[in-house]
């Protein structure tokens, strides 16, 4: 889950849709104040499972913003 790092409007940056894989550190939008921009990045890749804002939404800290669910290095299998 990526989360608002602050109170101010989430500005969307990123045009991807569920099911889009999006590598690390993507930035997917920013959270705007009258003193700036903090852009939001995903820390991990993955794959976007749903946004749960909309563009020009206000937003608390910590509120989530985007699902993402990570994408394992490791390759499943059976290991004899």
């Amino acid at each position: 889950m990526l989360v608002a790092p602050g109170k101010g409007t989430f500005q969307r940056t990123l045009d991807a849709v569920a099911g889009d894989e999006l590598p690390q550190s993507t930035i997917i939008g920013s959270v705007d104040t009258l003193r700036g921009s903090t852009p939001v990045h995903a820390p991990h890749g993955g794959v976007l499972v749903e946004w749960l804002v909309e563009d020009g939404d206000p937003v608390s800290p910590g509120q989530p913003l985007v699902r993402l669910h990570p994408i394992s290095d490791h390759s499943e299998g059976v290991y004899a």
